[in-house]
């Protein structure tokens, strides 16, 4: 039975000793000075939060001292008037009550303004006031004659001490400190003029020191709990913050779904409409393509059936042994091959510009340059229509773009060509083409202008469409292929920040002007012009040169071969790559010039004729690349190289010999 009766006891003292525990640690707790915020920011804000929270109670509580006080002074003057021992003393107590209520008036006025509400104006003024009553009544302790000054005034110190602890909710720190202060004056005023007796000093000491206790730790919970509801209602803060928030970006996100599903909505439809559009624009492509080729076959097939039946001609007046009729159809098939490599490079430019194979090779140039070499280039042209051709450009002024020179110069001769075709010859005055140069501050225009027929409004936009022709209803080739404006509207959609426009008035004439931006003040490699030759002094520059010729299409090579006899140049012609490489172990002199296909038989292009030849003479040779392949195509060579594409004219295949070769003897010479 004892065994248990010891547990019993055991088990009934355990939550006793836990609970005393517990009221140890929780007095402990509530003894211990609050520790600040480690952060110096967020200690500032909790001690202003501090006082903005209890500012109106600590009003309220000075203007109750004032009443206390002056309760006191009733107190004072009722008790002394009766009693002889203080009525001596009655008029220094009186004035000290009076410095009190003075003193804690201005401090009422003080607490008013807006100013107490900051932690450091109300925790200096509230400390004024506490430690100035705290010495009038130590003043009084002091003057009022034992044992009066126990009966009298040591209560009011415990009473201010009680106010201060309880009613301003002050830091636990700052109260404690003017309790100690008050208690050492106390004992500091016994000591030296022995005030009060002992029993009621000591009486006195330890009913003031429960009071500093009792305050301190209602002071201490009352603090701890500021600054645990200051925590909290931060926390708090930060959660209703968070959750705004999350709101926000709730609805922002509900918002987007709802713009994203309106969004999906409108692309579908967009989708759909742009399906339809394209459906209908590859419908209008496939039938304008068909409408082109078919006028494009037209067209082809004209100058072909012409030249056929010349060719017959001719061969039946040879027969015939008529050598003169013979030499005159001899001479209109060379027309009819002319207008069908016109015609046919002309398609063939169009077709690479509209397709977006050609690259355009942007450089700094003088637009003066282009203009000139378009203008002595069709300037016999004009001569033989009757067409006086004028140049007005700046004089001693460099005009430079950024420009492709090749296009650009092919869309100004399309343009000045076209001018000269369509010049009325009825007028009293002569037809005239004006091709002028004009700058701004930021752009070059080039203006060509004609008193010719002029264009009709209702045509200015058919005019730049394939094969429209103004006033040639007969299909005049002599008036054009209907291709130039085509091709310069290509041109200018091609180039960056290039456009044309176009101004006409029937029977008075038209503008055309291009416009491109303006560039630095000198161009990036300023190049000198060739002279113009005569056909003969060309072919005299050919006679003994020394050329290699590389092409695997049997009437090329033989037509090639034919004209270079013609010529006086001296070849040697492979159909491979392999009979190329055969001659190049048996050359005996130097080629001058190699002229080439670029894409040759078993994959072999002329990067490798280039490749070849240099490896086999010791050193690259210029390479003459006469081609069907889009020139953006072709691949650099290791050597000095141009491109003409097929068909070529003989001209143009004799001019491009000649500007590979010029430089070759020119260097040689020097």
């Amino acid at each position: 039975m004892a065994v248990p009766q010891r547990a019993a006891s055991a088990h009934s003292s355990g939550p006793i000793a836990a609970a005393a525990r517990e009221a140890v640690a929780s007095l402990v707790r509530n003894l211990t000075m609050p520790k600040a915020f480690p952060d110096p920011a967020l200690e500032s804000q909790f001690l202003e939060d501090h006082s903005e929270r209890f500012c109106a109670f600590r009003r309220a509580s000075t203007m109750l001292a004032v009443v206390i006080w002056t309760c006191f002074l009733w107190w004072d003057v009722s008790f002394a008037r009766g009693n002889k021992t203080l009525n001596v003393r009655l008029d220094q107590i009186l004035l000290l009550r009076f410095v009190g209520i003075v003193l804690l008036l201005i401090l009422a006025l003080m607490v008013l303004r807006p100013s107490f509400r900051t932690h450091k104006i109300s925790q200096r003024i509230i400390l004024v006031g506490v430690y100035g009553l705290l010495c009038l009544i130590l003043a009084l302790f002091a003057i009022t004659p034992a044992p009066y000054n126990y009966t009298q005034h040591f209560n009011g110190l415990c009473l201010a001490l009680f106010v201060q602890f309880s009613f301003f909710y002050l830091r636990a720190r700052i109260v404690l400190i003017a309790g100690i202060v008050t208690m050492a004056s106390v004992v500091v005023l016994q000591l030296g003029a022995h005030l009060l007796h002992t029993e009621d000093f000591f009486a006195g000491m330890f009913y003031m020191f429960n009071v500093i206790v009792v305050g301190h730790g209602v002071c201490v919970h009352a603090e701890r709990v500021s600054r645990e509801r200051f925590v909290s209602e931060r926390a708090l803060a930060s959660l209703n913050q968070e959750l705004r928030g999350a709101n926000v970006s709730l609805e922002r996100k509900n918002s987007e779904l709802l713009v994203s599903k309106k969004d999906q909505e409108n692309k579908t439809n967009a989708l759909l409409a742009l399906r339809e559009q394209q459906m209908i624009a590859a419908q209008t492509a496939s039938r304008e393509k068909s409408n082109f080729l078919a006028a494009a076959t037209h067209d082809l097939r004209q100058p072909m059936h012409a030249l056929n039946l010349f060719l017959q001609a001719a061969a039946e007046a040879i027969r015939n042994g008529d050598f003169d009729e013979a030499e005159r159809l001899i001479d209109d098939c060379g027309r009819s091959s002319v207008i069908l490599a016109r015609l046919l490079n002309a398609v063939l430019d169009l077709s690479r510009l509209e397709s977006g194979r050609v690259v355009p090779r942007y450089h700094v140039f003088d637009v003066r340059q282009i203009v000139e070499e378009a203008a002595a280039q069709l300037r016999p042209f004009a001569m033989s229509r009757g067409v006086e051709l004028r140049l007005r450009l700046p004089k001693d002024e460099v005009v430079c773009v950024r420009s492709d020179s090749h296009w650009l110069g092919r869309a100004v001769a399309n343009l000045v060509s076209n001018g000269i075709k369509y010049a009325d010859k009825t007028k009293g005055t002569k037809p005239t083409v004006i091709v002028g140069v004009v700058r701004s501050a930021t752009r070059a225009r080039i203006d060509v202008l004609d008193n010719g027929i002029g264009i009709p409004g209702d045509y200015f936009d058919a005019i730049f469409q394939p094969f429209f022709q103004v006033d040639n209803p007969e299909q005049d080739r002599d008036k054009g292929l209907g291709l130039g404006l085509s091709i310069v509207n290509a041109v200018v959609s091609m180039l960056d920040q290039h456009r044309i426009e176009l101004k006409s008035t029937e029977t008075r004439g038209s503008r055309f002007s291009l416009e491109m931006p303006l560039c630095g003040p000198t161009p990036d490699k300023p190049s000198t012009r060739a002279p113009l030759r005569s056909e003969a002094d060309e072919t005299a520059q050919l006679s003994g040169r020394y050329v290699l010729l590389v092409e695997d299409d049997g009437l090329v090579r033989a037509s090639t071969e034919a004209l270079l006899s013609q010529w006086g140049v001296l070849y040697d012609s492979a159909a491979t790559f392999e009979e190329f490489e055969e001659i190049l172990g048996s050359v005996e002199r130097f080629p001058d010039l190699i002229i080439t296909d670029f894409r040759l038989r078993d994959t072999k292009t002329a990067r490798e004729v280039a490749m070849a030849s240099a490896a086999k003479l010791g050193r690259a040779c210029p390479c003459l690349v006469v081609t069907g392949e889009p020139a953006a195509s072709i691949v650099p060579l290791a050597c000095e190289q141009d491109v003409l594409s097929k068909p070529v004219s003989p001209m143009d295949l004799r001019r491009g010999m000649l500007a590979l070769i010029a430089p070759e003897c020119e260097a040689v010479t020097a």
